[in-house]
């Protein structure tokens, strides 16, 4: 991959966060509520996610951004990800942000509103017999 390359991924995600940044900002593990084209801007740890939707006919169509936390001016060296779904209304779908988090975006009954919360991905070994 260029450096040009690189460049206008993290741009593209830089205006991203621009124009949906009045969305609500998440911390920690609590869950959030958004409208479609209302952004929601959510801090992982060394991750950061931007995600909005659009409303179809009982369908959420989720669009989610998820790359490096931006440290000052400098470019993050790995171009970020960009994940499309589309959530049957009462629905949800997880998504694995490669920190240990996952996202679980819900699609209300009605696609009018969704919601995202952050869950702590934890190992699971059965029990031996």
């Amino acid at each position: 991959m260029t450096a040009i390359t690189r460049r206008a991924g993290v741009a593209a995600v830089l205006a991203l966060s621009t124009v949906i940044g009045a969305g609500a900002a998440l911390a920690g593990a609590s869950t959030s509520s958004f409208k479609p084209l209302q952004g929601v801007s959510l801090h992982l740890g060394s991750k950061h996610a931007i995600a909005y939707y659009v409303k179809g006919d009982d369908v959420c169509q989720l669009t989610l951004v998820v790359g490096e936390e931006p440290l000052g001016e400098d470019i993050p060296a790995v171009t970020p990800a960009r994940f499309s779904a589309a959530i049957e209304a009462g629905r949800e779908a997880r998504f694995d942000t490669g920190s240990g988090t996952q996202l679980q975006f819900s699609c209300a009954g009605d696609a009018a509103a969704m919601t995202v919360e952050p869950l702590s991905q934890v190992a699971y070994t059965p029990a031996r017999k």
